[in-house]
């Protein structure tokens, strides 16, 4: 019943964003009456005199998943040094891990899929899942601070014309930069003083139920056990520099795919960007079954910035085309696994059940 209720849970956050998604680019412009081939362009027709809804360039589009590709090994790149000193895993372990992990975030609903890696990873190596689950803490919130000072960054650059959206961003981005600033400062806190924050974490939680802050605070302390295990100097420069690189390349998917639907006569490179981050910053709320309609809503808010026609399907065809690329990705690369059996696919569904990870 609990399993069943996050479900249903997700798919109103769901419905919601999808809402919120069409108010501003209503998805009738995305159908078409008939479509025409002209060399790699496709074009969508509708309407008296068959006029364009959106078209789309075959090759933008292709170049835009290679480079989603190449970004699914520069994440799993990322997380070797981070996991170089649990145990001797080789790279291609860690992708096979990786890949059907980060479908299982992508797909799952309320971040759910966060507990697949830890169970796979525990089982190649013999480790405790808390040590892993330290390792996508410290991923999480590198990610968060990198993505909120991107997008306040870009934002120094981009039009401010729409000023609600534009200000609606800045603040979410100040707010996810505060949000993610405390944690690492909490993590470095937890780092140093181990004892002292087990202890704030038992008494907040106390406060609600003991059973729940005996919980919680186990399960900090094998977080904290686990980051100790992990970074050396030169592991955690590694992982700094990987996770630029991961995030760098990222930001070029979305520009070529912007490419693709023609929006690059509207929106720069500094638009993809901030693109990105505003879906990697808004992601990282509960989200919906595959990010159905969140995923839609964060990647069009920069666009109204740029004054991105709303009386065409080309803004919302692009949102759909670069979310199912990024599903195709992900299941292309995590389907060899699950079909060989190699990964259980039974084994994934289990991990959505409500369990914190081990002391």
């Amino acid at each position: 019943m609990k399993l069943l209720l996050k479900w249903l849970v997700s798919i109103l956050i769901a419905g919601l964003f999808v809402w919120l998604s069409s108010r501003h680019w209503p998805m009738d412009h995305l159908l078409c009456d008939s479509v025409a081939l002209d060399g790699d362009a496709v074009s969508c027709l509708a309407g008296p005199g068959a006029s364009v809804q959106w078209q789309v360039h075959l090759g933008w589009l292709l170049a835009g998943f290679a480079v989603l590709s190449l970004v699914h090994f520069l994440r799993v790149l990322r997380w070797v040094p981070l996991m170089r000193a649990m145990g001797d895993f080789d790279f291609w372990t860690l992708n096979r891990v990786g890949a059907v992990s980060f479908m299982c975030v992508f797909i799952f609903p309320l971040r759910l899929g966060e507990f697949v890696r830890p169970y796979l990873a525990s089982r190649e190596g013999k480790i405790r899942k808390s040590a892993v689950f330290g390792t996508i803490a410290v991923e999480r919130v590198m990610d968060g601070m990198m993505m909120a000072l991107l997008l306040s960054g870009v934002l120094a650059v981009l039009p401010s014309d729409d000023a609600a959206t534009f200000y609606s961003l800045r603040a979410g981005a100040l707010v996810a930069l505060a949000v993610f600033s405390s944690a690492m400062a909490m993590l470095m806190l937890a780092y140093w003083r181990r004892d002292l924050a087990v202890r704030v974490v038992h008494a907040v939680f106390g406060l609600v139920s003991h059973r729940i802050a005996d919980k919680v605070a186990a399960m900090i302390d094998a977080f904290i056990g686990g980051m100790r295990a992990m970074p050396s100097r030169t592991n955690g420069l590694q992982f700094l520099v990987a996770t630029m690189l991961y995030w760098g390349v990222n930001g070029f998917s979305y520009f070529f795919v912007m490419k693709a639907f023609g929006l690059d006569q509207w929106v720069d490179l500094a638009g993809a960007y901030a693109m990105m981050s505003a879906v990697a910053v808004g992601m990282m709320i509960p989200n919906s079954p595959a990010n159905v309609g969140s995923f839609w809503y964060f990647l069009l808010l920069p666009a109204t910035l740029y004054g991105v026609p709303q009386d065409t399907g080309t803004a919302m065809a692009f949102a759909l085309f670069i979310w199912a690329l990024m599903l195709l990705q992900y299941a292309l690369f995590s389907g060899y696994f699950l079909l060989s059996g190699k990964v259980s696919i039974g084994a994934l569904w289990s991990t959505q059940k409500d369990h914190l990870p081990e002391a």
